[in-house]
C-alpha cells in the first residue's frame, strides 16, 4: 500500500497491480483484478466459490444441486442457468459475470462463453490422478481467481485437520479387520463401486481408512455392473450413498443375491446421507464427516 501511494505521489498516476495468471485447460487465463461476479456451470465449482465466502451470481441446475449436493447451501439470490450440459446463454449474459468457471465437456464452446466474460476451464477428473488431489488444485486456482488465496489456504488446512479426525473416528468405529465398499444403486440390479481414484476413495486414503474395492474403474473412478461386481468383496462392509428412490432400495434388498451376501447376513451395511460424490473439496469434507458419523451410528436397519 505504501509503495502504491508513493508511486501515485511521485508520478501522478495510480499504481497498477500485476494481473492474475492461472493455468487452465485453455492455456493461461489472465485477469486484471480478482473476480467478484462468478458464474459456475458445475456443482464442484459452485460449492467451492461458496466455501471461499463468495456468492455465485449464476448457477447451473440449482434445483438438482439441492437433491444431490445439499451443502453448502446456495445463496438466496442468483440467476438460474438451466442445465449444466447446455447453460442458457441469455441468462448467463444477464447475470453480468466477470468470470465463468466450466469443465471442458459441456455443450457450448469456450469461444462462445468467452464472448460474455473470461472463462476459467478446469478439469475435475483424470483417470490417472486421485480426484481429491485434483479437487485441491482446482480449489486453489479458484481461490486465486477470486482473490481469496489466504481464505483458501486456511480452508484447506481446516480440511486436513478434520480428515485426520474423521479418519481416526471411522477406524475406531469400524474395527481393525474391516474395509469399506462405497457403492451407489443405479437401479434394482445395477450398482456402482467407487475405486481409489474416485473422490470418496481418494478422500478415504487421506483419512487412512481402508477401501475394499480394487478393480478397474472409469475416468470418474467407479465401476458399474451387477451384484457380481461386489461379490468378491462381500466379507467387507458396505456403505451405500444417497439419493436413491425407495422402490430401488426395496427391490435390491429383497433380491436373493443381495440377501446371500456376507455383509447382509452379518449386518455390515451402512447408509450415507446425501453428498456429491463427484464434487470438490467441500464435498470431500462433507463425505468424510458423514462417513465417520454413519459408521459410528451403526449399520442400516
Amino acid at each position: 500500500m505504501f509503495f502504491a501511494v508513493t508511486l501515485f505521489v511521485l508520478t501522478g498516476t495510480p499504481a497498477i497491480a500485476d494481473p492474475i495468471r492461472i493455468e487452465h485447460e485453455q492455456g493461461t487465463l489472465e485477469l486484471a483484478a480478482p473476480a467478484k461476479r462468478v458464474a459456475t456451470i458445475n456443482w464442484a465449482f459452485t460449492e467451492t466459490v461458496i466455501a471461499l465466502g463468495l456468492d455465485p451470481v449464476a448457477v447451473a441446475d440449482p434445483a438438482d444441486y439441492g437433491d444431490w449436493v445439499e451443502e453448502p447451501a446456495l445463496p438466496d439470490d442468483f440467476v438460474d442457468l438451466g442445465q449444466r450440459s447446455s447453460p442458457n446463454l441469455e441468462a448467463l449474459r444477464a447475470a453480468k459475470p466477470d468470470l465463468i468457471i466450466v469443465i471442458p465437456d459441456i455443450g457450448i464452446s469456450y469461444d462462445k462463453l468467452s464472448e460474455i466474460a473470461p472463462v476459467l476451464q478446469l478439469r475435475m477428473f483424470d483417470e490417472n490422478r486421485p480426484a481429491f488431489e485434483t479437487a485441491r488444485e482446482v480449489f486453489g486456482k479458484i481461490a486465486k481467481a477470486t482473490g481469496r488465496e489466504a481464505e483458501g489456504q486456511a480452508y484447506l488446512a481446516h480440511v486436513d485437520a478434520k480428515l485426520a479426525e474423521y479418519g481416526e473416528r471411522t477406524r475406531a468405529a469400524l474395527g481393525p479387520d474391516q474395509q469399506l465398499n462405497i457403492i451407489y444403486f443405479f437401479d434394482e440390479s445395477t450398482i456402482g463401486m467407487f475405486g481409489d481414484t474416485s473422490l470418496p476413495g481418494s478422500v478415504m486414503a487421506a483419512m487412512n481408512v481402508p477401501l475394499a474395492f480394487d478393480g478397474e474403474v472409469n475416468k470418474w473412478g467407479f465401476a458399474r455392473g451387477g451384484l457380481e461386481l461386489i461379490a468378491p468383496y462381500a466379507k467387507q462392509s458396505v456403505v451405500y450413498t444417497n439419493p436413491v428412490p425407495d422402490a430401488i432400495l426395496d427391490k435390491m434388498f429383497a433380491s436373493p443375491m443381495w440377501k446371500f451376501m456376507d455383509f447382509t447376513r452379518n449386518n455390515r451395511i451402512y447408509e450415507l446421507p446425501v453428498v456429491w460424490m463427484y464434487g470438490g473439496v467441500p464435498s470431500s469434507l462433507r463425505f468424510a464427516k458423514l462417513l465417520s458419523e454413519s459408521i459410528e451410528n451403526g449399520p442400516h436397519q
